[in-house]
């Protein structure tokens, strides 16, 4: 993407985000990620805290995503036939 072609996010859509994100509704999906993908993992080392990150941030926004969705958020419906 050029300079020309730049996007950036507004800030009430920023301050959405941050009003929506919930750990509550996240936890559940971050630990069942975790407790599924960390075989073989030591507790504690980069790559355990790399997958812990990965889960968190996936679970994050997705739940925005859907929220969103809630709220009446249209996505792009790709054509049918």
């Amino acid at each position: 993407m050029s300079d020309a072609e730049h996007w950036a996010p507004d800030a009430k859509t920023l301050l959405w985000c941050f009003g929506r994100a919930d750990e509550h509704r996240v936890m559940p999906a971050i630990r069942d990620d975790v407790r599924r993908r960390a075989a073989g993992l030591e507790p504690g080392s980069d790559a355990y805290w790399l997958l812990v990150s990965e889960a968190a941030v996936e679970a994050v926004l997705y739940d925005l995503l859907e929220r969103a969705k809630a709220e009446g958020t249209v996505f792009h419906q790709p054509p049918s036939g």
